[in-house]
Parts: C-alpha cells; structure tokens; sequence
C-alpha cells in the first residue's frame, strides 16, 4: 500500500528470456507471450517493405532477416496457442523465437525500428521510396570485402545508394565533420551503454517489484488469517465467559438457595437445640426428685408403720383412722412419685427426640452443601421427618387416684 492508502501497481512477471541486443534495441526481456508477440508484430510491420521493395542481390540478408522475423512471430503464435495445454512445446516454442530474433537483429544486423539506424531508414523511405531505401540500408550494413554487387537501376535506386555510401565511407569531410562522426559515435555508444543498463535496471527493478508485491501478499495474508483468528479466538473467549458467567450465576443462585434455606433451617435448629438443654436439665431434676422422693417415702412410710405397730396393745388392732391415714399418705405418696417418674421419663423421651433432630438438621444441611440431595423426592422425605409432630410423652392417667367406688365400680365393669 502506498501512503495514499491506494494499491501498488501489480509488479511484472519473471521474464520468459533475456536476450542483449546491445545498440541495436537494448536488453529484450518480454514477461508475457502476448509481449513478445507485440513487439515481434511492430517490427514485422515496419519491415514489411523490404519485401515490396523490388528484387536484387543487395537485399538478400535484409529478406533473409525478415523471414527470422516472420518465423519468430510464427514461434510466438505457436507458443501462445499451447501456453495453457502443452506448457513444455510452447517454451520451446518461445526458445526458437528467441534464436530467430538473434538471427535477424545480431548476426544479420536488422536495425531495430527504434534505433538511430533504423529511424534514418525511415527518412530514407521518405526521400528515395523503398527500393531507394533498401539500397541504402545494403550500403550501411553490406561487407566491404565481400564482392557485394549492388544493380541500381532508377533514380530513387541510385540516391539511396549513394545516400548510404556516403554516410558510410565518405572520407572528403572536414574536420568539423569528423568532429561530428566522432560525437556521433561516442554518443552511439553511450546509447549503447545505457540500452543495457536500463535493460538490467528494468529487470532488477521488475525482480524487486515481485518481491514487494509478494512480501505485501503474505503480509496481507498473515494480517487476514491473524485477524480471522484473532476474530474466532473473541468469539471462543466470549462464549467461554458467557458459560463460565451463567454458570457463576447458576452457582450463586444455588448457593442463595442453599443459604437462605440454611438461615431457614438455623432457627428450628436453635430452637430444637435448646429444647434438648431444656429437656436435659428437666430430667436431670425430675430424676433426682423420683429417686429422692422414692427413698424418702420409703423411708417415711416405714418409720410410720413402725410407730403403729409400736403404738398398738397387744392382742388388738391398731386405730382404724391411723390405718386410714396411713394409707391415704401412703396413696398419695405413690401417686406424686409416679408422676415424678413420669415426667422423668417423659423429659427423656423429649430430650432424645430432640437430639435427634438436631442431627438430622445437621445431617441435611450437609447433604445439602454437598449437592447429594438434588432429588426433591428425597428432600421432601427428610423435611417430612424432620417437621413430624412430636409427642410430649406425659401419660394420660397422671390425676388423682381413684376412690374405692370407682375402682369397684370400674373392676365390675
């Protein structure tokens, strides 16, 4: 990206060959079939003339350097129609272009549409017409020593010729004109030169290209796969935090559960806790009172009877109201102990219920922190126990003791 936040330019493929025409065209280096097929089509159009320009032995190395040319073209077609099915045939294909082309521009030396020599064919095409100008490329490229015949027939013939020879070997300029040459030629070279250099520029520039768009494809790549996984890891995260949130909820709603039936339970709990003190202590009191009033009694009752029997003459017996208010003590006497007892028994019974269900209080607040009662059946079981009515123990008979009319009237019965 440049700065502008628009996209760089796409970089240039690898070229399919290099191929140094030096003065005469530079470094070729076409990346693409259709490329190469290009710049084969604009020089097969700006010679085509050579081939209108009349017969004669002169232009025999400028047909056959055309007919390169055209064969090089014809290689690129080939290459081109057999790039996606056949990819071996059409490199080939594109290697004997590639000699073709050597063919033609170095070893025939076919100006290059764009070089100076190839511009100043131009003009002479201008000036003496094609056979003219055929003639005067002969002159500019022909050998010297080779017994080249040149058969110029017409005007535009002869001008062309001489055009060409003299450019070529004429030796009566001053040397202002040598100067000239010279500047020429350096310059020719210089040309030279700098053909090559931007040729291989180009490439390094081209290879560059490729190396920056293909480093900006991976970073854009690494940023979309980054941001993709970056994208499902929030996701992941959020739906991790939406559980483990629900759950926190679901837990504190449990444990808020579990508390407030705790703080509901803590008060039958304290309540059954201090009954059982409270039963303790009663029978802890009524124990000792029964065994103490049982020995007491005894003790009394004995010591009365004693003194009845001592009281008595011998041979009669005692005084019937003594008898009678002995035994009414002694009634009444049985009948408090007895119900001493039964309280006794009774605040143990109490004390033992008690007990009990402070246990199971204890018992289920735990099985309940525990999670081991998530059956309601069976929290309603254990509630159903814990809340039973219980049953104070106190006997139903704990009133006076019958008179003799009643016992007998109810042994009748």
């Amino acid at each position: 990206m440049t700065q502008d936040g628009n996209s760089a330019p796409a970089a240039a493929s690898a070229p399919l060959f290099q191929l140094d025409l030096g003065a005469n065209g530079g470094l070729l280096a076409p990346t693409t079939v259709d490329e190469l097929g290009q710049w084969l089509a604009k020089e097969q159009q700006y010679w085509i003339w050579l081939h209108q320009g009349g017969t004669g032995s002169h232009a025999q190395p400028l047909y056959e350097a055309v007919n390169c040319l055209n064969q090089a073209l014809s290689d690129t077609t080939q290459a081109r129609n057999y790039w996606e099915g056949n990819r071996d045939h059409a490199l080939q294909q594109l290697r004997n272009a590639q000699s073709q082309i050597n063919a033609a521009f170095v070893e025939r030396r076919l100006p290059y549409s764009g070089s100076r020599l190839g511009k100043r064919v131009g003009l002479a095409r201008q000036e003496y017409g094609d056979l003219g100008a055929s003639f005067f490329l002969a002159a500019m490229l022909g050998p010297v020593d080779s017994g080249h015949q040149f058969q110029a027939l017409t005007l535009g013939s002869w001008r062309g010729l001489l055009a060409g020879l003299s450019e070529r070997f004429a030796s009566s300029r001053g040397k202002s004109d040598a100067r000239v040459e010279a500047a020429g030629l350096a310059f020719d070279v210089v040309v030279q030169k700098a053909e090559t250099v931007i040729g291989e520029k180009t490439l390094t520039y081209d290879a560059l290209h490729r190396d920056y768009q293909e480093l900006a494809t991976n970073i854009s790549s690494a940023a979309t796969s980054q941001a993709e996984t970056f994208k499902g890891d929030q996701e992941q995260r959020v739906r991790t935090f939406e559980e483990m949130a629900n759950g926190h909820r679901e837990a504190m709603r449990e444990l808020e559960e579990k508390f407030n039936e705790k703080m509901a339970l803590r008060a039958p709990a304290d309540y059954w806790r201090k009954k059982q003190v409270g039963h303790r202590i009663g029978a802890t009191l009524t124990g000792i009172l029964s065994f103490a009033g049982i020995g007491s009694a005894a003790g009394w009752l004995g010591v009365q009877v004693h003194d009845l029997l001592n009281t008595a003459q011998a041979g009669k017996m005692p005084d019937t109201w003594r008898i009678a208010l002995l035994a009414t003590l002694g009634v009444f006497s049985v009948w408090a102990l007895r119900l001493l007892v039964r309280m006794f028994l009774s605040h143990l019974h109490l004390l033992g219920d008690a007990a009990e269900r402070v246990v199971m209080v204890q018992t289920y607040l735990s099985l309940m922190e525990g999670d081991k009662l998530s059956d309601k059946d069976d929290r309603r079981l254990i509630l159903q126990a814990l809340f039973r009515p219980a049953s104070d123990g106190i006997v139903k008979d704990e009133g006076i003791p019958l008179s003799l009319a009643e016992l007998l009237t109810k042994t009748s019965k």
